[in-house]
């Protein structure tokens, strides 16, 4: 576990079981004994918006590594999709967003993320 002040711009850490992205960080200094804490405007994987997110500087934060992987679409059914990992030829089984699903067809180039063990589609690539 790490604390919070090794927290950089563009690291990822969990908050909620979620992994979050770190967009930009500052110091904020409240009360009358002029106390600090970090305020992190953090992104989840799959979310547009940005969120706040006030903490103290020791607190702990499990920062993990994100890698972000190119992949082909094999086939795909109502919940599932099946990539092939461009640069390992490996078959995966993952999961995108409703929205995402939906525009996927076979052969398609996508952006993937695998995140203890689930994969999971972020993006389709523009051919």
């Amino acid at each position: 576990m790490s604390t919070a002040t090794e927290l950089k711009k563009g690291s990822y850490f969990i908050h909620n079981n979620e992994p979050v992205r770190v967009n930009r960080k500052e110091v904020v200094v409240y009360g009358t004994h002029s106390h600090s804490k970090l305020k992190l405007f953090i992104q989840g994987l799959n979310d547009k918006s940005e969120k706040e997110l006030n903490i103290h500087h020791h607190d702990k934060v499990e920062i993990v590594d994100i890698i972000r992987k190119v992949g082909q679409v094999i086939s795909k059914t109502d919940d599932k999709v099946q990539i092939m990992d461009n640069v390992s030829y490996e078959t995966l089984d993952g999961t995108a967003p409703k929205e995402l699903h939906d525009e996927l067809n076979e052969g398609d180039q996508v952006t993937f993320i695998d995140f203890k063990g689930n994969i999971q589609i972020i993006e389709k690539r523009e051919s």
